[in-house]
This record gives C-alpha cells, structure tokens and sequence, in this order.
C-alpha cells in the first residue's frame, strides 16, 4: 500500500477533511486523481473510495493507495450519501474519479469555510491542448465566469450540514439519481444556508476525448435523466441544467467553442433521455 508521510503535530491542530470518490471502471483515470489527494499541501484527511461493482482494474488501483473502500450497488448520488455516512471528517469533499485538484486546494477551502458552509471548485479541463478537452475548458470558462448560470455547483461541504440536506432527499428516487446528484444537493443544501464561497483554480477534469467516449457518457448521463425526469421529481432542475448556454460576444470564441460542444454532447443526451423518459429505467 502506498502512503505519504505526515506530520502528528499538525494533524491534531487541523479538521479532518473527508475526499469521497465514487468509482466505477475508472480504471483509466483514478490514479491521477487518488495521487492528487494525497499530495495536498494540506495533511489531515482521509481519502473514501466508493465503488460501484466495478469489472475493471478500478478497485485494484484503490487497493494499492492508503484509502477506504466501500462497496455500494446504486446510483451515483447512493453511492455519495453512501461515502458521506462513511465520513468522519468536519468537511467533506464530493471529489470525482475523473478530476485532479491542484496542491493546494484542500488547504485553501479549509481556510474559506471559516466564512462559508459550502463551497464550489473552479475547474479547468485537462489537456486542453487537444480538441474535445479544449472544448470543455471553454465552457467550464464561461460558465464560471458568469455565474448567473445557476451551473456552478458546490463540491466542499461542513459534513453536519451535508448529511442533513441528504436526508431531504425523497430516498424512493435516490437509486436512479445519476448525473443529477450536484444539482440536486445544491437544491437541499441551499434550503439550511446560502452561504457559498469558492475556490479558485482548484480542480483539472479529465474530459472525454474521443467523440465516442463523449457520446457514451452523454447517452448514459440523458438516459438517467429521462428516467428521473419521468418519476415527476426534481423536473425544474432537470430543465434548468439543461437549458442552453448564453452566447457572450465579449468572449467570441470561448462562446463558439462552448456552442460547439453543446452541440455535440446535446444529441446523445437527448437520445438517452427520450428513451429513459420511454422505458422509465
């Protein structure tokens, strides 16, 4: 098992900083990310793997790093409630398979949440050097640039207050809940408090960069949605987060470039909501 040293002192001075990461098959992404966590500048923390059954080398990667694992059979948001009950930290970080935080990320929320009950992660994509990731970046630029999107959502949160806004959730739908499970505990949690801060640069996605990876993961992510969407709950988010993206003239080509990958990822995802929304699974 591969471990970091850290420092006893400071671990008694510091809160406990809880990182959950879903997985399943993220074989091909998780070491980037479980290796950012442990090299945060930041010591005290402790990093839960939630794996979804996975068929590929995703669970040994996990097993090699000094991590929790646990086991859950659901969806996406189970398998988060699932890691957040698991948590013993003050904070907890929603943290993805597919993302990087910079070092000193964890640091610098932990200093914000002394003002603040939740916080969102500026993110950049990966690679945005190649096509379809710099399509991604240009999207994430505008839509955190202009943050009346209402797509800009929390991802580090006071464990107490996360766990409540969980609660809130209706638990007959928590299973089928996939891509929505941001937007939907923005929701709750926005109900206990509007208190949110943000953190500048502090994650790299790793986006798709094949249009075939693109439409496999918009087929599954409107599939999931049609679904959701079809069980009457949640549909005033479903249509928010869906809704398209402002064209800013000020930034032309950030905004031709978010356009374009709107344009892309917008008929997979709407060929798997129309057959969730069909078949209702």
């Amino acid at each position: 098992m591969k471990t970091y040293k850290k420092d006893s002192l400071k671990l008694k001075k510091q809160p406990l900083v809880s990182i959950n990461i879903p997985t399943y098959n993220s074989e091909k992404t998780l070491q980037k990310t479980i290796e950012s966590a442990l090299m945060q500048s930041y010591d005290n923390i402790e990093i839960i793997i939630i794996d979804s059954y996975s068929d590929d080398k995703t669970l040994e990667i996990a097993k090699y790093y000094d991590v929790k694992i646990i086991m859950c059979n659901g969806g996406l948001l189970e398998s988060r409630i699932a890691g957040v009950n698991a948590s013993k930290g003050d904070y907890v970080l929603l943290l993805d398979s597919d993302q990087i935080l910079q070092v000193t990320s964890i640091k610098r929320a932990v200093d914000k949440m002394k003002l603040y009950d939740y916080l969102w992660f500026y993110e950049r994509s990966y690679n945005s050097n190649k096509f379809l990731p710099s399509l991604y970046d240009a999207d994430r630029i505008l839509t955190q640039k202009y943050l009346r999107e209402g797509v800009v959502l929390p991802r580090f949160f006071k464990r107490k207050m996360l766990l409540k806004a969980m609660e809130n959730i209706p638990k007959q739908f928590i299973d089928i809940i996939g891509a929505q499970d941001h937007i939907i505990i923005d929701e709750e949690i926005k109900k206990l408090s509007k208190k949110m801060g943000g953190v500048e640069f502090a994650v790299q996605h790793i986006e798709p960069d094949s249009i075939i990876k693109l439409f496999k993961k918009q087929y599954r992510w409107g599939k999931t949605t049609g679904s959701l969407y079809n069980k009457n709950v949640y549909q005033h988010l479903i249509t928010k987060k869906n809704k398209f993206r402002g064209f800013y003239f000020d930034e032309i080509s950030l905004s031709l470039k978010s356009f374009m990958l709107r344009g892309l990822r917008g008929v997979p995802y709407f060929i798997g909501f129309y057959i969730g929304r069909k078949n209702g699974n």
